[in-house]
């Protein structure tokens, strides 16, 4: 089945599944490291199941700290 095998693939630190706005709809939250990554990521679903992709970007606390430190070396 297909959102096993995904799963298995993309090793989601975290994967929920539910509707939005009448959707079925998937949150795989996956570290990626670079934006080169997407397509490999988002491929499959556009061709295994014509979905609808989104991504975006966000940060754990470490990246957050790291981008703040980033910030006020600047100033």
């Amino acid at each position: 089945e297909f959102m096993p095998k995904m799963v298995e693939q993309l090793r989601p630190e975290a994967a929920y599944f539910t509707t939005d706005r009448g959707m079925r709809t998937a949150y795989f939250f996956v570290d990626m490291k670079e934006s080169s990554q997407m397509p490999a990521v988002a491929e499959p679903f556009f061709q295994e199941l014509n979905a609808t992709v989104e991504m975006i970007p966000c940060m754990n606390a470490d990246d957050l700290r790291k981008g703040l430190g980033a910030l006020e070396k600047r100033r």
